[in-house]
């Protein structure tokens, strides 16, 4: 089988790894040769090549989903999750018309041009969220608004035409995330649930917890249905004072808070996904031992205390071999645990290692 993956990222590159396992051949199309998934393809391709990438292919998947639409079009037959899929997370607003539409239940939300973004906030009440329609990820243009008076200051951020999403704001108690698999005949397997911990937009850890909501889990698998997806599906909740969730966003395609999956699971959410669009037989979603993950942001491999986090148990490294920025994700750490209280006292100690300034679990 011969895979072709829009984007070089880290996903991408996880995807390759565990892909060799079942002894596929990887094609990514990617501007930086140098990217982390470039790295260990048969071949990096850049958009201008996208037809020679695409003799090489019988099957395109994608880890971002920020794609050029004329590159989207040309690989469409080829594509899962398909072109429709992609062109919803396109835009917030579409996402978010999607769920109005569909019934699924979401933060109340409006609409708004730059121009008109002050007006609009008046109107709608604060506190509220604004996110920007385009290109938003790890917190990116989005912005939480408790005074009027931010509305000038977001508006100057972005382009004149930029047209926003503006949330009620949502008091949750607790963040999570549902990631799915369905294959071609539409099996469905789902991983267990995450609780996730962000620091300015950003994810820092994630652990798996042992709390079944079936509101959730029917949820998850009926936007599957509903977008007829093949391959992954991962859903980010809040859950709410009164015990309500409520959809924050989806992503088709591997997702950062299913990296434990790696350690923690029987088949990774990675490998499920290649054998979803390869129309193999989907590998158990069961998780193994509870298990968490820590993103390594904006560090050097210099800055890290290696030896003293893989002398933690149940500890495993995965670097990136990006080029240090801010804030970037580099790496990650994943780690198991025999129960989820010593789980818990694991990731404190990992997290005193690597971002001391957080508060711990």
């Amino acid at each position: 089988m011969r895979v072709g993956i829009l984007g070089g990222g880290q996903l991408g590159w996880m995807t390759i790894l565990e892909g060799r396992k079942l002894g596929f051949e990887f094609f990514v199309l990617n501007e930086d040769p140098k990217a982390p998934a470039c790295r260990i393809a048969d071949a990096c391709f850049t958009p201008d090549e996208v037809d020679t990438f695409l003799r090489n292919c019988d099957v395109v998947t994608y880890e971002f989903e920020h794609i050029e639409q004329e590159v989207v079009e040309k690989v469409s037959h080829l594509l899962s999750p398909s072109a429709e899929v992609l062109r919803l997370k396109s835009s917030r607003i579409l996402e978010k018309s999607f769920y109005r539409k569909m019934g699924y239940p979401t933060a109340e939300f409006t609409f708004a041009k730059g121009e008109d973004l002050y007006k609009k906030l008046a109107e709608f009440g604060l506190p509220a969220v604004v996110k920007a329609e385009k290109l938003g990820y790890d917190g990116k243009g989005q912005y939480v608004v408790k005074n009027l008076s931010q509305a000038d200051e977001i508006s100057k951020n972005h382009p004149k035409d930029e047209n926003f999403l503006v949330e009620r704001f949502v008091d949750f108690l607790f963040e999570f995330s549902l990631i799915g698999v369905r294959s071609k005949r539409g099996d469905i397997k789902v991983y267990p649930m995450t609780v996730n911990h962000h620091e300015k937009g950003i994810l820092l850890y994630n652990h798996t917890k042992s709390l079944y909501l079936k509101e959730a889990q029917d949820i998850l698998t009926s936007l599957m249905e509903d977008l007829n997806i093949v391959g992954l599906l991962a859903v980010e909740f809040f859950y709410c004072q009164n015990g309500k969730v409520l959809i924050n966003e989806i992503a088709p395609r591997p997702h950062n808070t299913g990296h434990y999956t790696l350690d923690g699971c029987y088949t990774s959410q990675f490998e499920n996904l290649l054998r979803a669009i390869a129309d193999l037989p989907l590998g158990s979603t069961n998780l193994k031992l509870p298990s968490g993950m820590i993103n390594l942001l904006g560090v050097s491999l210099e800055d890290i205390d290696l030896r003293s986090l893989l002398s933690i148990e149940g500890t495993k490294l995965y670097w990136y071999g990006k080029e240090k920025r801010k804030r970037r994700k580099m790496g990650h750490i994943n780690v198991v645990a025999s129960t989820e209280e010593e789980l818990t006292e694991k990731i404190n100690i990992i997290l005193r290692l690597v971002s001391p300034e957080v508060i711990s679990l």
